[in-house]
C-alpha cells in the first residue's frame, strides 16, 4: 500500500512540475521552458524555468509563434505584424510621381491606397509628350533631324501584396509603416499615342510621317517602398511580363503605297519596352517619389 501511495505521489508531483512552467515556441522551432514575466506589444520578458533566480531575458514578439502557459492557455504571435492596430493613425494614401519619366518623353502621376497591412491598390495616368522628346535622323537630299513628338496617354492599375519588415532599434523591435516594405504587384498597362517616324522611299530618300500606336501589357512588378517621416514616399521597382502593340520601327514606300516590313523586333512604348516580335516580353523599371495624404 505504501509503495502504491508513493507512486501516486510521485506522478502527482511530476504532473505539477510539468504544468508549472510556460513554454515559448519560437518561429525557428526552438521551445523554451520559461516563466513569462511580461508580454509587451513588441517583446516578451521571461526567466529560464531551470534558473528562476537568474537574469531576465527579452525576446522579440515577432520571433515567437506562440506561448503555452502553465494553466494550458495559449497566446499566438504569428500574425502580430499584420494587426491593423499596430498602424493606427498612420497615413495610408499617397500621390506619386514617376521621377525619371520626363527624361523618356512622358509624365506619370499615380495614386496609391493601402486597404490592410500588406495589401493595397495603385492606379496611374501617363501623359506622353509631357517630357523630353527624342530625335530621329533621316536623309532627304541631306541629313536632317526631327523630334519624335509623341502625343497620347496610358493608364495602369495594379494590386499590391507586400511584406512588412520590422526594424530593430537598441534591441527593441519597432513596427514599420503600413505602406513600407517589399512587394509584388500584378499590373495592367493600356495606352495609345502617335509619334513621328521615318519612311524610306524606293529611291532611298526618306521622309517624315506620323504613326499611331496602341499598346498594352500584363506584368508582374517587384519593388521596395520606403516611407520617410510620415510625409515622403520612395518606391523603386522593376517589372517583367507580356506585352503587345502595333508599332512598326520602320517601313518602306513604293509606287502603290506603304509596304510594311516585318522587322518589328522590339519597341519602346515609353511606359514599357517590348523585346522580340509582338506579342512578346515586356519590361519596366522606375523610381517613384510620393507625398503621403491624410
Amino acid at each position: 500500500m505504501k509503495t502504491q501511495f508513493a507512486f501516486v505521489l510521485f506522478f502527482c508531483v511530476l504532473s505539477l512540475v510539468s504544468f508549472s512552467q510556460d513554454k515559448i515556441y519560437r518561429n525557428n522551432g526552438e521551445i523554451i521552458e520559461a516563466k513569462v514575466i511580461e508580454i509587451g506589444s513588441t517583446e516578451v520578458k521571461y526567466k529560464m524555468f531551470k534558473n528562476l533566480e537568474g537574469p531576465i531575458y527579452v525576446l522579440e514578439a515577432a520571433r515567437i509563434k506562440k506561448i503555452v502557459f502553465e494553466n494550458g492557455t495559449v497566446q499566438t504571435f504569428q500574425d502580430n505584424i499584420r494587426d491593423p492596430e499596430r498602424y493606427a493613425g498612420q497615413r495610408n494614401k499617397a500621390i506619386k510621381l514617376n521621377f525619371f519619366s520626363p527624361l523618356y518623353g512622358y509624365t506619370e502621376i499615380g495614386f496609391e491606397k493601402n486597404v490592410s497591412p500588406g495589401k493595397g491598390y495603385e492606379v496611374s495616368l501617363g501623359i506622353l509628350g509631357a517630357g523630353k522628346s527624342g530625335t530621329l535622323t533621316f536623309y532627304n537630299n541631306q541629313l536632317g533631324e526631327v523630334k519624335r513628338n509623341p502625343r497620347g496617354a496610358f493608364i495602369t492599375a495594379g494590386y499590391k501584396f507586400g511584406k512588412l519588415p520590422d526594424f530593430i532599434f537598441f534591441g527593441r523591435t519597432k513596427a514599420t509603416h503600413i505602406m513600407q516594405g517589399t512587394y509584388v504587384k500584378p499590373v495592367v498597362y493600356l495606352g495609345a499615342y502617335s509619334e513621328n517616324i521615318i519612311v524610306e522611299k524606293s529611291n532611298s530618300v526618306s521622309e517624315v510621317d506620323r504613326q499611331n500606336v496602341t499598346f498594352g501589357a500584363l506584368q508582374l512588378e517587384l519593388g521596395k517602398q520606403w516611407v520617410l517621416g510620415e510625409t515622403i514616399l520612395l518606391d523603386i521597382y522593376s517589372g517583367l511580363g507580356f506585352g503587345f502593340d502595333n508599332k512598326e520601327n520602320s517601313y518602306q514606300f513604293d509606287n502603290y503605297g506603304y509596304t510594311y516590313r516585318n522587322e518589328n523586333f522590339g519597341a519602346f512604348n515609353y511606359a514599357n519596352a517590348r523585346a522580340g516580335r509582338t506579342p512578346g516580353l515586356s519590361f519596366t523599371f522606375g523610381v517613384k517619389l510620393g507625398m503621403m495624404l491624410k
